[in-house]
């Protein structure tokens, strides 16, 4: 019963800081997807993977440097021999949530360079203001600047901001369910509550009062 209630309130703040991430993915990937193209994912397992799958005329193959992720092939993004070792060639690459648990990205964004070509597409997303998660492999946070220059050798690149001022707020406020404190997983469930209770007005609040210097992450378009 417990688990069942963890599992529900872990759904919904996901629904919560991952809303417009969605909305992202889907804006990218619906008008490709009548065609069979080949997706590298990188970043195997979890809802983020089995969104990209709901794709289904996508062909997905996804890496991790986890084996218990189960991913298509076990291999590092910062692996100097990267190129070598991948066994896919992709026309898409995902790689969500992921760059900030790289412990090299110069080195992961220059293997991303070479793996595309001139017509494939990269999607990423890395939080800004966001809690420390996955510890201890939680390791940057990039601003649109920093973002800017690790893909300054991409012609074409796209940095987007992917929510407002009063979300970011919310999401510290409703990550404290993974505190261990029981007071804290209350308070935490509270302002969850409260956020879906009023999130038509949050809604208005931020088109009203926009400011983009604070947002919990970044959602990232590349092309060679």
């Amino acid at each position: 019963m417990t688990n069942s209630i963890s599992k529900i309130l872990i759904d919904l703040s996901k629904n919560i800081t991952r809303k417009n991430l969605y909305k992202l993915i889907d804006k990218e990937l619906k008008p490709l997807n009548n065609n069979s193209y080949n997706v590298l994912n990188i970043g195997a397992g979890g809802a983020l993977e089995n969104y990209i799958k709901s794709y289904t005329k996508l062909n997905v193959f996804s890496i991790d440097i986890d084996q218990d992720r189960n991913p298509d092939q076990v291999i590092d993004l910062c692996d100097n021999n990267f190129i070598d070792k991948l066994k896919f060639k992709p026309d898409i690459i995902t790689c969500f949530e992921v760059l900030e648990h790289v412990k090299d990205p110069h080195i992961a964004i220059k293997n991303l360079y070479k793996t595309c070509d001139k017509d494939c597409i990269i999607l990423l997303s890395t939080p800004f203001n966001f809690p420390i998660h996955d510890a201890p492999n939680d390791f940057y946070r990039y601003t649109k600047f920093g973002l800017n220059y690790l893909f300054r050798d991409f012609s074409s690149k796209k940095i987007i901001a992917r929510d407002g001022w009063l979300d970011c707020i919310f999401v510290f406020l409703i990550r404290l369910k993974f505190s261990k404190s029981i007071f804290l997983k209350i308070i935490s469930l509270g302002f969850m509550l409260i956020y879906y209770l009023f999130y038509p007005l949050i809604f208005l609040i931020q088109k009203l009062t926009s400011f983009e210097n604070i947002t919990t992450g970044y959602f990232i378009i590349v092309k060679k």
